[in-house]
């Protein structure tokens, strides 16, 4: 590690981290606060294909601004956002607010860097020397999977803090919530200090992109947005609480441990490139991975389900830093946040529909459908991801 970390890398793995915590609880108590609010599943669902479409346009916006004119700034105002969103929890239980809020808090999952990941992924890229690249980006997503770990066992505290207050279950959520603003507000004058090398190469148009490369990441990931929309963070919560009638508490438990296999994997992904190949390891984890959600589906009880989803998790999340890191080592260093933001956005489009469909699914007790048809589309991914890089290592 002593190798490659550097001021910078070391202030950006805080900010994950702390990110990370706040995200990753945030994932477990919304969609459980929204329910108990009395929401449908189908509102539940399309809250989240809102957060989906915003984050997209958010996306857009940060991969052609933060390539011309600055990554830091980026995330420093997206950062400011997320914090907003959380506030909004405090001011309403009306369904239309609460809409806006998660939309723009852009609530999907509890690792990454949201809206802002492609300016994030650029600037770690920036920050790092491009042979220890698969090491740097399997180290970021160890520290987003530590962070995750201790934002899940904060809701498994939920219902204990819940008890302190007099006013009901919502006292605790809304305590949850708080921390998560000020863990916002404390990675916001993190990013403060991170330096952005001004005299790095610019886009000089706007239109001006390798639009072959862009095409192939674009068609891999659309069909794994097809796949990973019908599980997305939230709405997996939400099956677990529906299917096996189990509560915050025990769902996080099972997040935990499977952030502890994500933080394992994570940390290994540079090793297994350096011994399969970049390509193959990612590959085959997915592969595997969508074969883990079958078996998931199909299992009777939480506990068995659970250790099925930590499996899955165990294989995916090392091909999730080789995935970023390729994409930057493939890309010109002028075009990295439009790269990242671009090759996602068709990911973004496509699993935009797969939350409110999840919740019709499962309203009208169809619980098996949702994983698999993640499932299907999660292994055509990989085929494709062969198909079009198997030699590009």
């Amino acid at each position: 590690m002593r190798k490659w970390l550097n001021r910078n890398l070391s202030l950006l793995m805080i900010r994950r981290f702390l990110r990370s915590v706040a995200q990753a609880s945030l994932t477990i108590i919304v969609p459980i606060y929204l329910s108990k609010l009395g929401f449908s599943g189908i509102q539940i669902g399309v809250t989240f294909t809102l957060s989906v479409i915003v984050g997209i346009i958010f996306s857009v916006v940060v991969g052609f601004f933060a390539d011309k004119h600055g990554r830091k700034p980026v995330i420093l105002v997206m950062t400011i956002i997320n914090a907003i969103s959380v506030m909004g929890f405090f001011f309403t239980t009306e369904l239309l607010p609460l809409m806006f809020f998660v939309s723009i808090g852009t609530i999907r999952g509890g690792g990454g860097g949201g809206a802002a990941g492609a300016a994030q992924q650029a600037l770690i890229a920036e920050s790092s020397d491009a042979k220890f690249r698969n090491d740097v980006f399997g180290t970021f997503s160890f520290f987003g999977a530590i962070g995750s770990t201790i934002g899940y066992v904060l809701a498994i505290f939920l219902p204990y803090i819940s008890s302190i207050f007099k006013d009901g279950w919502r006292g605790g959520y809304l305590l949850l919530m708080g921390v998560a603003f000020f863990v916002y507000i404390s990675t916001f004058f993190i990013t403060l200090f991170v330096h952005e090398d001004k005299g790095r190469p610019k886009r000089q148009s706007t239109f001006k992109l390798s639009w072959k490369l862009l095409g192939k990441f674009s068609i891999t990931n659309a069909v794994n947005g097809l796949g990973t929309g019908f599980f997305s963070g939230p709405i997996l919560v939400y099956w677990f609480f529906v299917r096996y009638g189990v509560g915050a508490e025990l769902i996080s438990v099972i997040y935990v441990f499977s952030n502890i296999a994500r933080a394992i994997s994570s940390i290994s992904s540079a090793r297994l490139a350096r011994f399969f190949g970049t390509v193959k390891t990612i590959v085959w984890v997915r592969a595997i991975g969508a074969i883990m959600l079958v078996f998931m589906a199909l299992m009777p009880s939480f506990l068995l389900a659970g250790i099925f989803y930590l499996l899955r998790m165990f294989f995916v999340s090392a091909g999730i830093p080789l995935r970023q890191s390729f994409t930057m080592g493939q890309t010109k260093e002028e075009e990295r946040a439009s790269m990242a933001a671009l090759s996602n956005l068709p990911q973004q489009v496509t699993s935009s529909i797969g939350p409110a469909a999840s919740g019709y699914f499962m309203d009208y007790s169809m619980m098996e459908a949702p994983i698999f048809i993640a499932a299907i589309f999660q292994f055509a991914n990989a085929l494709l991801y062969w198909y079009f890089f198997k030699k590009s290592e």
